[in-house]
């Protein structure tokens, strides 16, 4: 069986308290940042020959990718429609970067969704709020 640390128990405990208590909003600011990661541990492992740990990698950063694309809301205008054009092009690009070991690729997709986090995180937190409470009045 596999043991973790004490640091890494601790990290895991930290993160999961962080998502516990975390906004929707700051779950999905928590989404990018692990695609991010996903990303540039892929990139690294390419360069260490670990070709086992890009594909792990990259299957987790795009079912991320996958996972915001699902959540979304389609009523709202042309924008998750756009989004979800970017969302597609990222994890085609994903799956072709890791056929090919192409840290370049991944390095694209990985400023791509980066330059979308650093638009989502600039979303002030009363617009964030009324989407939440519009989301729970539709849902009931």
């Amino acid at each position: 069986m596999f043991k973790r640390s004490p640091l890494e128990q601790y990290g895991r405990a930290k993160h999961d308290a962080q998502a516990e208590f975390a906004s929707v909003h700051g779950k999905t600011l928590m989404l990018f940042d692990g695609a991010i990661e996903f990303m540039g541990v892929a990139q690294q492992a390419i360069v260490r020959s670990d070709y086992e740990l890009k594909g792990k990698m990259i299957s987790k950063a795009i079912a991320v990718v996958n996972g915001l694309k699902d959540c979304l809301d389609f009523r709202q205008g042309e924008l998750p429609n756009n989004l979800r054009d970017l969302y597609e092009y990222i994890v085609d690009q994903l799956f072709q970067a890791n056929r090919a070991s192409d840290r370049e690729a991944i390095e694209n997709v990985r400023l791509l969704l980066k330059t979308i986090r650093e638009s989502w995180a600039q979303i002030p937190p009363n617009k964030h709020q009324v989407s939440s409470v519009k989301s729970f009045k539709n849902n009931t």
